[in-house]
Protein backbone atom coordinates (compact mmCIF):
# COMPACT_ATOMS: atom_id res chain seq x y z
CA UNK A 1 0.00 0.00 0.00
CA UNK A 2 2.74 2.32 1.24
CA UNK A 3 4.81 1.49 -1.98
CA UNK A 4 1.64 2.14 -4.27
CA UNK A 5 1.31 5.59 -2.89
CA UNK A 6 4.64 6.50 -3.58
CA UNK A 7 3.99 5.64 -6.89
CA UNK A 8 0.86 8.22 -6.88
CA UNK A 9 2.21 10.77 -5.57
CA UNK A 10 5.59 10.44 -7.98
CA UNK A 11 3.36 10.27 -10.98
CA UNK A 12 0.72 12.90 -9.76
CA UNK A 13 3.80 15.24 -9.80
CA UNK A 14 5.64 14.02 -13.46
CA UNK A 15 1.74 14.36 -15.02
CA UNK A 16 1.75 18.11 -13.94
CA UNK A 17 4.73 19.03 -16.11
CA UNK A 18 3.11 17.06 -18.92
CA UNK A 19 0.50 18.36 -18.84
CA UNK A 20 0.74 22.35 -19.09
CA UNK A 21 -2.18 23.60 -18.74
CA UNK A 22 -2.63 22.58 -15.27
CA UNK A 23 0.11 24.81 -14.49
CA UNK A 24 -1.44 27.25 -16.75
CA UNK A 25 -4.35 27.30 -14.56
CA UNK A 26 -2.69 26.48 -11.02
CA UNK A 27 -4.36 23.16 -10.78
CA UNK A 28 -2.88 19.69 -9.90
CA UNK A 29 -3.68 16.18 -9.78
CA UNK A 30 -4.22 14.85 -6.26
CA UNK A 31 -4.08 11.16 -5.58
CA UNK A 32 -6.98 9.76 -4.25
CA UNK A 33 -6.92 6.48 -0.95
CA UNK A 34 -4.89 3.24 -2.82
CA UNK A 35 -7.56 0.61 -3.03
CA UNK A 36 -7.55 -3.49 -3.76
CA UNK A 37 -7.59 -3.63 -7.69
CA UNK A 38 -9.18 -6.82 -8.86
CA UNK A 39 -10.72 -8.31 -11.63
CA UNK A 40 -14.47 -7.71 -9.50
CA UNK A 41 -13.81 -4.04 -9.38
CA UNK A 42 -13.75 -3.99 -12.95
CA UNK A 43 -17.11 -3.86 -14.57
CA UNK A 44 -18.02 -6.13 -17.34
CA UNK A 45 -18.12 -3.15 -19.72
CA UNK A 46 -16.91 -0.11 -20.00
CA UNK A 47 -19.65 2.40 -18.38
CA UNK A 48 -18.59 5.61 -21.14
CA UNK A 49 -16.16 6.07 -23.32
CA UNK A 50 -12.66 6.12 -21.66
CA UNK A 51 -9.29 5.13 -23.08
CA UNK A 52 -6.86 2.50 -21.81
CA UNK A 53 -2.64 1.93 -21.62
CA UNK A 54 -1.37 -1.24 -20.57
CA UNK A 55 2.31 -2.24 -19.04
CA UNK A 56 4.35 -4.65 -18.49
CA UNK A 57 7.87 -5.95 -17.56
CA UNK A 58 10.12 -8.05 -19.78
CA UNK A 59 11.38 -9.77 -16.27
CA UNK A 60 8.37 -10.31 -14.11
CA UNK A 61 4.63 -10.93 -14.69
CA UNK A 62 4.09 -7.36 -13.46
CA UNK A 63 1.10 -5.27 -15.50
CA UNK A 64 0.35 -1.62 -14.72
CA UNK A 65 -3.13 -0.05 -16.45
CA UNK A 66 -3.32 3.66 -16.88
CA UNK A 67 -6.74 4.58 -17.72
CA UNK A 68 -8.53 7.99 -18.69
CA UNK A 69 -12.56 8.23 -18.18
CA UNK A 70 -14.89 10.80 -20.71
CA UNK A 71 -14.75 13.57 -18.44
CA UNK A 72 -10.82 13.43 -18.74
CA UNK A 73 -10.29 12.84 -22.16
CA UNK A 74 -12.84 15.96 -22.84
CA UNK A 75 -10.26 18.07 -20.44
CA UNK A 76 -7.01 17.21 -22.02
CA UNK A 77 -8.29 17.98 -25.52
CA UNK A 78 -9.57 21.01 -24.35
CA UNK A 79 -6.42 21.89 -22.60
CA UNK A 80 -4.09 20.96 -25.10
CA UNK A 81 -5.99 23.01 -27.73
CA UNK A 82 -5.20 26.29 -25.42
CA UNK A 83 -8.91 26.08 -24.07
CA UNK A 84 -9.29 27.95 -20.41
CA UNK A 85 -12.62 26.66 -19.08
CA UNK A 86 -12.95 25.12 -15.97
CA UNK A 87 -16.09 22.88 -17.19
CA UNK A 88 -15.56 20.28 -19.75
CA UNK A 89 -18.38 18.20 -20.64
CA UNK A 90 -17.29 14.64 -20.89
CA UNK A 91 -16.63 13.23 -24.54
CA UNK A 92 -19.16 10.69 -26.00
CA UNK A 93 -19.52 8.21 -28.47
CA UNK A 94 -16.52 7.84 -30.93
CA UNK A 95 -12.97 10.27 -31.06
CA UNK A 96 -12.89 11.39 -34.31
CA UNK A 97 -9.12 10.19 -35.82
CA UNK A 98 -7.76 13.88 -35.02
CA UNK A 99 -9.02 13.36 -31.30
CA UNK A 100 -7.91 9.97 -30.79
CA UNK A 101 -4.21 10.72 -32.27
CA UNK A 102 -3.95 13.50 -29.73
CA UNK A 103 -5.31 11.20 -27.05
CA UNK A 104 -3.25 8.62 -27.53
CA UNK A 105 -0.11 10.75 -27.61
CA UNK A 106 -1.20 12.30 -24.36
CA UNK A 107 -2.09 8.77 -22.65
CA UNK A 108 1.22 7.58 -23.48
CA UNK A 109 3.24 10.44 -21.97
CA UNK A 110 1.73 10.24 -18.83
CA UNK A 111 2.00 6.06 -18.91
CA UNK A 112 5.75 7.06 -19.54
CA UNK A 113 5.17 9.06 -16.25
CA UNK A 114 3.60 6.02 -14.65
CA UNK A 115 6.29 4.13 -15.45
CA UNK A 116 9.24 6.12 -14.21
CA UNK A 117 7.12 6.61 -10.81
CA UNK A 118 7.38 2.77 -10.34
CA UNK A 119 10.70 2.79 -11.41
CA UNK A 120 11.62 5.52 -8.63
CA UNK A 121 9.81 4.07 -5.92
CA UNK A 122 10.28 -0.14 -6.75
CA UNK A 123 13.01 -0.33 -9.39
CA UNK A 124 10.62 -2.32 -11.77
CA UNK A 125 10.87 -1.49 -15.17
CA UNK A 126 7.86 -1.43 -17.08
CA UNK A 127 6.98 -0.61 -20.58
CA UNK A 128 3.79 0.66 -22.96
CA UNK A 129 2.51 -2.72 -24.75
CA UNK A 130 -0.61 -1.73 -25.88
CA UNK A 131 -3.30 1.76 -25.80
CA UNK A 132 -6.29 2.03 -27.11
CA UNK A 133 -10.46 3.40 -26.84
CA UNK A 134 -12.58 1.72 -24.81
CA UNK A 135 -16.02 2.66 -26.00
CA UNK A 136 -19.18 2.50 -23.72
CA UNK A 137 -20.55 -1.17 -23.26
CA UNK A 138 -17.17 -2.91 -24.94
CA UNK A 139 -16.04 -5.61 -22.57
CA UNK A 140 -13.21 -5.10 -20.14
CA UNK A 141 -10.24 -7.30 -20.42
CA UNK A 142 -9.49 -6.88 -16.48
CA UNK A 143 -5.96 -8.55 -15.62
CA UNK A 144 -5.52 -11.90 -13.92
CA UNK A 145 -4.00 -10.84 -10.77
CA UNK A 146 -4.60 -8.76 -8.45
CA UNK A 147 -3.54 -4.87 -8.26
CA UNK A 148 -3.53 -2.03 -6.55
CA UNK A 149 -5.21 1.21 -7.89
CA UNK A 150 -5.00 5.23 -7.10
CA UNK A 151 -7.79 7.27 -8.77
CA UNK A 152 -6.01 10.81 -9.40
CA UNK A 153 -8.21 13.89 -9.22
CA UNK A 154 -8.10 16.72 -10.54
CA UNK A 155 -7.80 19.77 -7.76
CA UNK A 156 -8.67 22.92 -9.53
CA UNK A 157 -10.45 22.17 -13.26
CA UNK A 158 -12.22 19.10 -14.55
CA UNK A 159 -14.49 18.56 -11.40
CA UNK A 160 -15.09 14.66 -11.20
CA UNK A 161 -12.46 13.37 -13.67
CA UNK A 162 -9.63 11.40 -12.71
CA UNK A 163 -6.92 9.25 -13.80
CA UNK A 164 -7.07 5.54 -12.89
CA UNK A 165 -3.32 4.21 -12.24
CA UNK A 166 -2.96 0.53 -11.14
CA UNK A 167 -0.17 -2.00 -10.75
CA UNK A 168 0.07 -5.46 -9.87
CA UNK A 169 0.08 -6.39 -6.21
CA UNK A 170 1.96 -9.21 -5.93
CA UNK A 171 5.42 -8.10 -7.90
CA UNK A 172 4.72 -4.64 -6.17
CA UNK A 173 4.83 -6.06 -3.04
CA UNK A 174 8.10 -8.36 -4.28
CA UNK A 175 9.92 -5.78 -5.70
CA UNK A 176 9.47 -4.01 -2.30
CA UNK A 177 11.07 -6.62 0.02
CA UNK A 178 13.78 -7.12 -2.66
CA UNK A 179 14.43 -3.25 -2.60
CA UNK A 180 14.67 -3.22 1.22
CA UNK A 181 16.93 -6.63 1.42
CA UNK A 182 19.84 -5.06 -0.86
CA UNK A 183 19.68 -2.16 1.62
CA UNK A 184 20.18 -4.27 4.47
CA UNK A 185 23.64 -3.20 5.95
CA UNK A 186 26.05 -6.49 5.67
CA UNK A 187 29.36 -7.01 7.40
CA UNK A 188 31.88 -4.51 6.22
CA UNK A 189 29.60 -1.90 4.78
CA UNK A 190 30.18 0.76 6.49
CA UNK A 191 26.58 1.44 7.37
CA UNK A 192 26.69 -1.73 9.64
CA UNK A 193 29.13 0.00 11.77
CA UNK A 194 26.79 3.02 12.40
CA UNK A 195 24.15 0.50 13.10
CA UNK A 196 26.30 -1.01 16.08
CA UNK A 197 26.71 2.57 17.15
CA UNK A 198 22.84 2.78 18.42
CA UNK A 199 23.34 -0.94 20.13
CA UNK A 200 22.40 -0.19 23.96
CA UNK A 201 24.95 -2.14 26.34
CA UNK A 202 24.87 -2.39 30.01
CA UNK A 203 27.64 -0.38 31.70
CA UNK A 204 28.15 -1.52 35.80
CA UNK A 205 30.24 0.09 38.12
CA UNK A 206 31.21 -2.65 41.13
CA UNK A 207 32.39 -0.76 44.54
CA UNK A 208 32.92 -4.58 45.70
CA UNK A 209 31.85 -7.72 45.82
CA UNK A 210 31.77 -10.08 48.69
CA UNK A 211 31.23 -14.24 49.47
CA UNK A 212 28.71 -15.23 52.02
CA UNK A 213 27.67 -18.57 53.08
CA UNK A 214 23.33 -19.65 52.98
CA UNK A 215 23.48 -19.38 56.43
CA UNK A 216 24.65 -15.59 56.74
CA UNK A 217 22.39 -14.50 53.86
CA UNK A 218 19.26 -16.10 55.27
CA UNK A 219 20.14 -14.57 58.51
CA UNK A 220 20.34 -10.89 56.83
CA UNK A 221 18.19 -8.24 57.94
CA UNK A 222 17.53 -4.39 58.15
CA UNK A 223 20.31 -2.24 59.18
CA UNK A 224 22.60 -4.97 59.19
CA UNK A 225 26.17 -3.61 57.85
CA UNK A 226 28.11 -5.88 55.09
CA UNK A 227 31.76 -4.55 55.14
CA UNK A 228 33.12 -4.71 51.62
CA UNK A 229 36.87 -5.62 51.67
CA UNK A 230 38.20 -2.70 49.83
CA UNK A 231 39.30 0.98 51.30
CA UNK A 232 37.16 4.38 50.29
CA UNK A 233 39.69 5.45 48.24
CA UNK A 234 40.10 1.86 46.49
CA UNK A 235 39.34 1.86 42.53
CA UNK A 236 35.94 0.92 41.01
CA UNK A 237 36.03 -1.29 38.45
CA UNK A 238 33.60 -0.18 35.96
CA UNK A 239 32.33 -3.29 33.63
CA UNK A 240 31.15 -3.23 29.93
CA UNK A 241 28.58 -5.52 28.56
CA UNK A 242 29.98 -8.12 31.59
CA UNK A 243 33.63 -7.19 30.83
CA UNK A 244 35.76 -5.29 33.19
CA UNK A 245 37.29 -2.13 30.93
CA UNK A 246 37.97 0.55 33.11
CA UNK A 247 39.35 1.94 36.61
CA UNK A 248 37.45 4.90 38.18
CA UNK A 249 36.91 6.67 41.73
CA UNK A 250 33.32 7.40 43.23
CA UNK A 251 32.60 10.57 42.96
CA UNK A 252 29.68 12.97 43.91
CA UNK A 253 27.82 14.68 41.03
CA UNK A 254 24.81 17.48 41.21
CA UNK A 255 23.71 15.11 43.98
CA UNK A 256 23.73 12.22 42.31
CA UNK A 257 26.42 9.13 43.02
CA UNK A 258 28.55 8.61 40.06
CA UNK A 259 31.84 7.48 39.44
CA UNK A 260 35.00 9.65 37.55
CA UNK A 261 37.15 6.93 35.09
CA UNK A 262 40.58 7.41 35.52
CA UNK A 263 42.04 4.64 33.53
CA UNK A 264 41.27 1.53 31.20
CA UNK A 265 41.40 -1.56 32.90
CA UNK A 266 45.09 -3.64 31.50
CA UNK A 267 44.20 -7.92 31.40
Amino acid sequence: MHAMGLVAQNFSRAARRTLPFLVRRRARLVPDAVAISDAFSYSETAPDLSFEVRLEDDDSPAWGRLTLDAGTLGLLLDGALGGDSADVAALSGDLTLAQSALVGRIARSLAEDLCSAVKDAVGLQMKIVASHTLRAGEPFDAPETDGLSVNCLFDGVGEGCSIRIAVSAEVLEAAVREQHAEEEPTAGDPRMGEAVLDVPVEVVAVLGTLTLGLRQVLTLHVGQVLRLPVAVDDAVWVRVAGLTKFEAAPVVSRGQIGVRVSGRHEE
